[in-house]
């Protein structure tokens, strides 16, 4: 088999900022173009500024509060995440943490096309010119174009190693310093907001409409990220496990791991063959299994990443060696 081969460091650099900035500009995309102008509370910081402006708007001022607001609340947290999580976290979160408000702002106020921000000329083609003649369709239709994109820049932020920071940053310090998992209490903070939303602005409508944003948001981190870097291992128990080990070793160019083990029923001695693979050799890989012994026994258990020789170094391609090994979250 094949060494992995090592990129430079710069070059792995430039990698890591350029998926940063693509995945800050579609996460900024999605929040300027449809989220905030249709007012939409789908979870996370900018929620907080969408409840603050509809009630600007209610005073009778059309003065827009959302960027602001989220500017403020990231500013916070990074503040919060210097005292709480140390200094190496909240350096490695900055550049997106700030990056992403900074082009939310551009997208929702630099006149560009037709003196309107490039965040308003989309939004124009989804709201009704008065409210009584609100085309839900359209809306459903914008919150899930919201979402995705959303949804699709956090994947893309993440797979360059990225965080945003924002209220995740309390998801964090929950973890660290309970037993409360992330995602548990990440989900807890969005549907609070989601339900204050709700409650505040009176429009259980528009509150179940953006809470299908928030889900094709959790939909497209979940098969841009979560399902494309997965890895399987393969524990397979066969007769002909030497031409299996073969098909992996010549086709797949991967190693594989024998252990002998004592089968507990049958009190034979047999050889268990353990594989390491990435998800989208999974379906070839089992073909290929049910074709060379269909009686073979074989498990596949998901990774969620996988270090050493045919995969990702040990040393982070994103962060130095000296690093905490934590990459925080996105999209507080």
């Amino acid at each position: 088999m094949q060494a992995r081969k090592t990129w430079p460091k710069w070059l792995l650099l430039a990698q890591k900022y350029t998926l940063i900035t693509l995945g800050c500009a579609l996460l900024a995309f999605g929040d300027a173009a449809f989220i905030s102008p249709l007012g939409l509370v789908t979870g996370g910081v900018l929620s907080i500024g969408v409840i603050v402006q509809h009630f600007v708007t209610l005073s009778g001022s059309d003065f827009y509060i959302v960027d602001i607001i989220t500017w403020a609340v990231q500013i916070i947290m990074l503040v919060i995440s210097f005292i709480f999580l140390g200094k190496r976290f909240t350096l490695r979160s900055l550049f997106a943490t700030l990056l992403y408000p900074a082009l939310f702002t551009l997208m929702s106020r630099l006149p560009i096309i037709e003196g309107k921000s490039l965040g308003d000329y989309i939004a124009q083609f989804f709201m009704p010119a008065k409210p009584a003649e609100m085309d839900w369709g359209l809306y459903i239709l914008a919150s899930l174009a919201g979402g995705a994109c959303v949804g699709g820049g956090v994947a893309i932020c993440y797979h360059g190693g990225g965080s945003t920071g924002g209220l995740d940053v309390i998801s964090v310090i929950l973890a660290r310093k309970t037993p409360v998992k992330e995602g548990a209490s990440a989900l807890a903070m969005d549907a609070t907001l989601v339900v204050l939303g709700i409650i505040l602005m009176r429009d259980v409508r528009m509150g179940l409409v953006g809470v299908l944003g928030a889900f094709a948001c959790a939909l497209a981190v979940q098969y841009l990220y979560v399902n494309f870097g997965a890895f399987i291992i393969a524990d397979i128990v066969s007769v002909k496990y030497k031409e299996i080990q073969k098909y992996v070793h010549e086709a797949m160019d991967h190693a594989t791991t024998e252990v002998r083990i004592i089968g507990g029923y049958s009190g034979e001695e047999k050889t268990l063959l353990r594989v390491a693979f990435s998800r989208r050799e999974l379906y070839s890989f089992r073909d290929l299994i049910g074709k060379v012994d269909p009686r073979a026994f074989v498990t596949f258990t998901q990774a969620s990443m996988i270090n050493g020789e045919g995969f990702d170094p040990l040393v982070s391609k994103v962060f130095d060696k000296n690093s905490e090994g934590d990459k925080g979250d996105l999209h507080g």
